[in-house]
């Protein structure tokens, strides 16, 4: 079973496979007989939702990226964190940083500009609310590489360009590493000149994303209905037919999935890549 929340036909068609509704049954069900309220939906149909099974669940997201190889290394490599990116020989660490005089020793958790070696050791900085100077600007390339490293996707994002900090145009993390090391501006602007953007769509596995993705906690605005007597996957069924329910009307707003932190999505997980 796919849970794709990527369209809103998507998020429809998955609603009526995991309920095994036709179109009809599932409008009569929870138009007419819910009154369009989730909480009455589910506990109409908790029967036919336990008896669900999502032991071959797929997550389905899509990840943007801009790339000077037409996504080569994504092709050959998977998706990999950004603790991988900088310590195999890809375009970003040997072609780009490295002939701009910046190493990263991921294992000893430093990083050296031009002979200049500093720690990185995110452990040693979190607890400083004060940082200053250099100090600051090195506490946050040691947050993004050893707390904020995994592969994030979007689950649901109509409008893409619209995100922030410009994820399409280049890495994310030139941009904090240019704040400590200026030289790195000049890869920036090299990468944002001759890359293309592309969108990878993938599925991940349930074991493969951190559980916080789904809630599985007391926060929710308004909350779930009896949600601590549930176990962890009725907690799950019950995310995802509520946020599939959401897309499906074009009520729900972007949606990001999380990748745990050591895993790589594998090649053989992407099912397709277009430029944008």
């Amino acid at each position: 079973m796919d849970f794709d929340l990527r369209t809103c036909d998507a998020a429809y068609y998955f609603v009526l496979d995991f309920m095994g509704m036709t179109p009809d049954e599932y409008i009569t069900e929870r138009i007419i007989n819910c009154e369009n309220d989730f909480e009455t939906f589910w506990s109409r149909n908790i029967g036919r939702i336990k008896s669900v099974d999502i032991s071959g669940l797929r997550l389905m997201a899509f990840h943007v990226v801009s790339s000077l190889d037409e996504c080569r290394e994504i092709k050959e490599n998977g998706l990999m964190n950004l603790q991988s990116v900088l310590s195999k020989e890809t375009i970003l660490k040997k072609k780009l940083l490295e002939k701009a005089g910046v190493a990263f020793d991921i294992p000893n958790k430093l990083v050296s500009c031009n002979g200049n070696t500093y720690d990185i050791d995110y452990e040693k900085y979190k607890g400083h609310h004060f940082l200053i100077g250099i100090d600051e600007k090195l506490n946050r390339v040691a947050h993004r590489v050893y707390y904020d490293f995994c592969v994030n996707g979007f689950m649901a994002n109509d409008n893409v360009f619209n995100y922030g900090t410009n994820i399409h145009e280049r890495p994310e993390f030139l941009m904090t590493l240019g704040e400590l090391f200026p030289q790195t501006e000049k890869v920036e602007s090299f990468w944002r000149a001759k890359s293309k953007s592309y969108r990878v769509d993938f599925y991940a596995t349930v074991d493969q994303v951190h559980r916080f993705n789904f809630e599985l906690d007391e926060y929710r605005n308004p909350p779930y209905e009896e949600w601590f007597v549930l176990d962890d996957d009725m907690k799950l069924k019950k995310w995802m037919l509520s946020h599939a329910i959401d897309r499906a009307n074009d009520d729900l707003g972007m949606t990001i999935l999380y990748i745990k932190d050591d895993v790589i999505i594998p090649a053989n997980q992407i099912i397709d890549i277009s430029e944008l």
